[in-house]
């Protein structure tokens, strides 16, 4: 694979990200309006749980395949987990702000189009239920982490979580949906992403320069701890080829901007996940090029 094109799909992936989030920025720090309650509830309540059942139901693979990347997927999230737990002890940070970015990368709006420049539509196909899978995760404990406590009553009435078993159903089902349904799911998922990185940048530019110099070097240790703990996985499981590539470069991404969403609405450190996922993007686009040499 050239080189040079690599690099121009990255900088096609990640530039969008900065310059969403830096609209966002100018648009506080212009004393322009802006609802947080409006836009983390739309987003978590109806064009994430779309955009979840869009990707899953146009994804095809069998059963063999589902249990490998399902499985692969929850131990790069435990592994992370696991192994940053002490070192956010150690450093005296604050778990229930910085346990969730280490767990949780970034596999979706980044990862997927990263997983099919690299990997054709067979690893674009695994991407999707990575992402699946962490969103579960995500929309479960999540929330549990950052509200301190766990609500069984939220759970249930969490959308992205029924998005996922109808997307599944759709997809193992080999079923299809009427096509102004998919458009229509499609329209409302294309939704979730402009308006988080949006906010993302409304929050950036509440970003205190101490915060800036901690969260740079938690972000660096969220790209390098996921990178080793997707090579960790893919060796203990033996998986190899696409299947293997997908899983590294998933483990290896940036925080999740999901994160943010949950920071924001229990008030836990949301300048400081901001900062993290905007620190680990940038960073992510040094990084990847080099992983994506090694694995092709």
């Amino acid at each position: 694979m050239d080189f040079l094109g690599l690099l121009s799909a990255i900088l096609a992936v990640v530039a969008p990200v900065m310059i969403v989030a830096a609209v966002g920025f100018a648009w506080i720090r212009g004393g322009l309006p802006y609802d947080n309650a409006f836009i983390t509830t739309f987003a978590i309540s109806l064009s994430t749980p779309c955009l979840v059942f869009t990707a899953l139901a146009r994804a095809r693979i069998d059963h063999g395949e589902l249990l490998a990347v399902t499985t692969a997927a929850a131990l790069c999230m435990a592994g992370a987990a696991l192994v940053s737990w002490p070192l956010l002890a150690a450093a005296g940070l604050r778990r229930s702000v910085y346990l969730p970015a280490m767990a949780f990368p970034n596999a979706g709006n980044l990862g997927i189009p990263i997983c099919l420049f690299a990997f054709g539509e067979l690893g674009l196909s695994y991407a999707v239920l990575f992402m699946a899978v962490l969103a579960v995760a995500q929309f479960t404990i999540g929330p549990a982490v950052a509200a301190g406590r766990p609500d069984l009553r939220m759970l249930a009435r969490t959308p992205v979580l029924y998005a996922v078993a109808a997307g599944l159903a759709v997809q193992l089902g080999g079923l299809h949906i009427p096509v102004w349904l998919g458009n229509t799911t499609k329209i409302l998922g294309d939704c979730a992403v402009p308006l988080m990185l949006f906010s993302l940048g409304v929050a950036l530019a509440r970003l205190r320069l101490g915060g800036a110099l901690r969260v740079m070097a938690v972000s660096a240790l969220r790209i390098g701890l996921g990178a080793l703990v997707g090579v960790a996985v893919t060796w203990a499981m033996g998986l190899e080829g696409v299947l293997r590539g997908v899983v590294i470069v998933e483990s290896a991404m940036p925080v999740a901007v999901f994160n943010y969403l949950w920071a924001l609405r229990y008030n836990n450190g949301p300048e400081e996940v901001a900062g993290m996922v905007m620190g680990s993007t940038v960073l992510s686009f040094l990084t990847l090029p080099l992983l994506l040499a090694v694995l092709l």
